[in-house]
């Protein structure tokens, strides 16, 4: 009896294993098309003023990433002597140095953990910022 029911099982799987080696294989994803971008017409001249425009765009493009290098704004949740660390936003963290100089507005603010605070200064490239500024946002 156990005999049937095991060569009855096995001939089960057998008949399920073939039946899924004959299908079709899954379609591939498709591939994503290209994004495309507008561009001027090349081998023709800029008007001046749209050149004009462009540039002031572009650089004020580029201030704006410089300014983000080096400030940081957000809410300290860490601080003892020269380290801290400010929370720019959710989950995202940035680690300043202060060093014997660094201006503190108000001029005598004691900086804790839980405070909203502006930093200026220079960014590094392992992402941290020398502060040469902190203002304490009331």
């Amino acid at each position: 009896m156990i005999a049937r029911f095991v060569a009855v099982l096995a001939v089960a799987l057998c008949l399920t294993a073939l039946q899924a080696a004959a299908a079709d294989p899954p379609a591939p994803a498709p591939t994503p098309s290209p994004v495309v971008l507008p561009t001027l017409p090349p081998n023709q001249p800029v008007n001046p003023y749209l050149q004009m425009g462009i540039d002031w765009v572009t650089g004020l493009v580029r201030r704006q990433l410089s300014n983000a290098h080096n400030s940081a704004s957000g809410e300290v949740t860490y601080f003892k002597r020269f380290e801290m660390q400010v929370e720019t936003s959710s989950n995202s963290y940035r680690e300043v140095h202060l060093h014997q100089g660094t201006v503190i507005n108000p001029r005598g603010a004691t900086i804790v953990p839980g405070q909203r605070v502006s930093v200026g200064g220079l960014g590094q490239p392992d992402g941290s910022l020398d502060a040469n500024v902190i203002t304490v946002v009331q």
